[in-house]
């Protein structure tokens, strides 16, 4: 990915689906990795990083790889394959993308 930032939100997300897809709330999977609720609400929005040991416990908690969890330079994001000249529709369109995030 060409930043950090970019990296960071598309692992949470990556984290989030699969959470959801496994059935768990925040609190359970914190609670199954010893972590804070908050803890994984920031690390789903892309606000925290985490240590690759922590990566580890998540996936396993999750079921799911790593690896799978990973960005890869392949995988865009939502405002990357919208083409909008406009700030003001590529505001609302990300007020829209942050509302949908929220749990």
């Amino acid at each position: 990915m060409a930043d950090n930032q970019s990296f960071y939100q598309e692992l949470g997300r990556r984290i989030k689906d699969a959470r959801k897809k496994g059935h768990l709330t925040q609190e359970a999977l914190a609670t199954k990795v010893s972590l804070t609720r908050t803890t994984v609400t920031n690390i789903e929005k892309g606000r925290q990083q985490l240590l690759v040991h922590t990566l580890v416990d998540i996936a396993d908690a999750l079921n799911v790889t790593p690896e799978s969890l990973l960005p890869t330079p392949q995988t865009p994001s939502i405002s990357k394959l919208l083409i909008v000249e406009s700030p003001q529709v590529q505001e609302w369109i990300q007020r829209a993308i942050d509302m949908a995030d929220r749990d």
